[in-house]
């Protein structure tokens, strides 16, 4: 009988780990060592925080952030955020963003640079990103290219669901190509809280459903049950709040998205002809 089968069998185990922990560690390293991304992060930082005291202050921006600053004085639990334009609720995960701000200081301007400092990690996490699986050149210039494009820089300086969205995406197309691209396990469950996340900061969001769909069918068995009985047990915490408003309001929201969606499309001039205000 051969006893040694065992311990070499171990000792192939145990340096694919830690030459694969290895990997990651290098990969981090020579991110952190490339000159370019401290001059493309300089000059991200520097467009999205300056004069930011300038920035557009609108009645969304005074709603979500009173809200935010009102939970944190008097303790409370927000269960909605501001009203969308056809009358329904918002969830409330900007809400629960805010409040980290708020809690610092009663000034808007603050969240303001909280928004700022996001959309610079989202720059930051787009260079990783494509330069994880496109090259260091490609993803160089999609660094640059999205540091200074007007309208998502115009977005990042100012309070706005929406203007929170980037980071939160490109994580979640980085837990599918992990499971797409690299087939490993464990990807599905980050994926689904972070959809979550980044439906309650838009429902249009939904879209991305179809990604992660697509994803599934490319990357079979990398799912583990595991992995579904935590995706459902964060939606169920994200969404609790959500679901608490919607049930005490006889979910309100819910037929009025049915009775919005029974209703015909039509075309009008109004996009082309300024209103008049009488």
């Amino acid at each position: 009988m051969n006893l040694a089968l065992p311990n070499k069998q171990a000792s192939k185990s145990t340096p694919d780990r830690q030459s694969s922990g290895w990997q990651k560690i290098k990969y981090l390293l020579t991110g952190l060592f490339s000159w370019e991304i401290y001059l493309i992060l300089l000059v991200a930082g520097f467009l999205r925080l300056y004069q930011l005291s300038a920035s557009e202050f609108d009645g969304d921006q005074a709603a979500i952030f009173s809200m935010a600053r009102e939970a944190v004085h008097f303790g409370l639990l927000p269960v909605v955020s501001n009203q969308a334009s056809i009358g329904i609720e918002n969830p409330p995960a900007v809400i629960y963003l805010l409040m980290i701000p708020a809690a610092l200081s009663a000034n808007p301007l603050w969240a303001t640079v909280m928004v700022g400092l996001f959309n610079t990690f989202a720059v930051f996490l787009t260079y990783l990103f494509t330069r994880r699986y496109y090259g260091r050149l490609a993803g160089i210039i999609a660094g640059l290219l999205y540091t200074a494009a007007a309208k998502p820089l115009n977005y990042s300086r100012f309070i706005w669901q929406q203007n929170m969205l980037a980071p939160f995406i490109i994580l979640f197309m980085f837990a599918l190509f992990w499971g797409a691209v690299e087939r490993r396990r464990g990807w599905f469950f980050p994926a689904v809280f972070l959809l979550g996340v980044i439906y309650q900061l838009h429902e249009i969001s939904a879209v991305l459903v179809i990604l992660l769909l697509v994803t599934l069918v490319l990357a079979p068995g990398t799912v583990r049950w595991r992995d579904l009985f935590l995706a459902l047990i964060s939606l169920l915490v994200i969404f609790s709040p959500y679901i608490l408003w919607e049930y005490s309001s006889g979910f309100a929201d819910v037929h009025i998205v049915l009775n919005l969606a029974k209703l015909h499309a039509h075309i009008d001039s109004d996009a082309i002809y300024p209103v008049s205000y009488t």
